[in-house]
């Protein structure tokens, strides 16, 4: 049922198209999570313009028509993994199972192809915690051949039922472990002085984080990198906060952790990174960390009831700072990867 399927590349001048991939990439979404925040229109507008430094993002849509039925994004990376491309496939679901998503996963690896992408991966939700289906991407995996390569489970707080007296108990049994140390503030945009040890702690993420069986090597991020990072997250609106851990007799940021509230969307936080450099673990770092930025967020964003989160399922460490802290688990998610050489 692809014969009248049209296959294009979003044309960023183009209002009509858009607004097509920002009514596909919501609808879709939502439609099996309607749990999850809308996606941030003027974040799109920006974004489909200024892309995040790192990666090319090409987004095609399919039309029937003059009605959008489907999208997938591209990003192809530039600095590191080389012959990798992650794709976002997202079709209407009254169009689904009709060959769209198939017509465009084909689309985007011989685009990639072309450019010597020769391994596919995504991330999608694929059952509730009592292993119910969600959505329709674990069939379409299947049919095409990616295979999920690490679970990862999103976990919820509640800021409306959050125990408050529970996180001063956290805060005040962690600072006694954590003598020598001093926390550092900033949103939009780090301290200069603070960016290379902020590059570090950030080329360490996927070195430290599980990866299960993903075939996916760590990002390189320098500073100037990461400059431009933040100057580009910058233009997109969306609020950060952020707090860093200072190792006091070196002066060197050892600890950071980030939420985001999207422009749009005042009701929501994204709980982003925590990262702890290892030799100084076992300082309660993490958990000082996010409890000091969570509080810093809820005094500057007093509508925002709900934080999401993803951890891996074997990250066991930051799940029990997370559950202490009043996250809850919501779904499961599959992070897909397939060769296609």
């Amino acid at each position: 049922m692809t014969q009248d399927l049209r296959i294009v590349e979003l044309d960023v001048d183009d209002p009509t198209a858009v607004e097509a991939a920002f009514t596909v990439g919501n609808e879709a979404i939502l439609a099996d999570l309607p749990d999850l925040p809308p996606n941030c229109r003027a974040e799109h507008e920006v974004r489909v313009r200024l892309p995040m430094p790192g990666a090319e993002r090409h987004i095609f849509l399919a039309w029937r028509g003059d009605e959008p039925v489907g999208l997938v994004q591209a990003d192809l990376p530039v600095y590191d993994n080389l012959g990798k491309s992650f794709l976002d496939i997202l079709v209407l679901k009254e169009h689904r199972r009709q060959g769209v998503g198939r017509a465009l996963y084909r689309h985007a690896v011989d685009f990639g192809l072309a450019r010597g992408r020769t391994s596919v991966m995504g991330f999608s939700v694929i059952t509730d915690l009592g292993g119910a289906p969600i959505g329709s991407s674990a069939p379409f995996a299947a049919a095409t051949g990616l295979e999920n390569k690490l679970i990862d489970v999103r976990r919820r707080l509640d800021l409306s039922t959050a125990d408050d007296a529970e996180l001063d108990r956290l805060l005040a049994g962690s600072w006694p472990k954590a003598a020598g140390y001093s926390t550092v503030q900033w949103g939009n945009r780090p301290p200069e002085e603070l960016l290379e040890d902020l590059a570090l702690l950030d080329s360490s993420f996927l070195d430290e984080a599980p990866k299960g069986d993903l075939d996916f090597e760590a990002e390189k991020v320098d500073v100037d990198r990461l400059r431009r990072t933040y100057e580009t997250r910058a233009h997109y609106g969306a609020r950060a906060y952020e707090t860093g851990v200072i190792h006091d007799a070196s002066g060197r940021l050892v600890a950071w952790s980030a939420l985001r509230v999207a422009k749009s969307v005042d009701w929501h936080a994204w709980q982003l990174v925590t990262l702890v450099d290892p030799a100084h673990r076992g300082h309660r770092l993490g958990m000082i960390s996010k409890v000091v930025n969570l509080r810093t967020m809820r005094a500057q964003e007093p509508a925002v009831r709900i934080v999401d989160t993803f951890n891996a399922e074997v990250n066991t460490h930051m799940i029990a700072i997370n559950e202490a802290m009043g996250f809850r688990a919501m779904d499961r998610w599959a992070n897909w990867q397939a060769s296609v050489a």
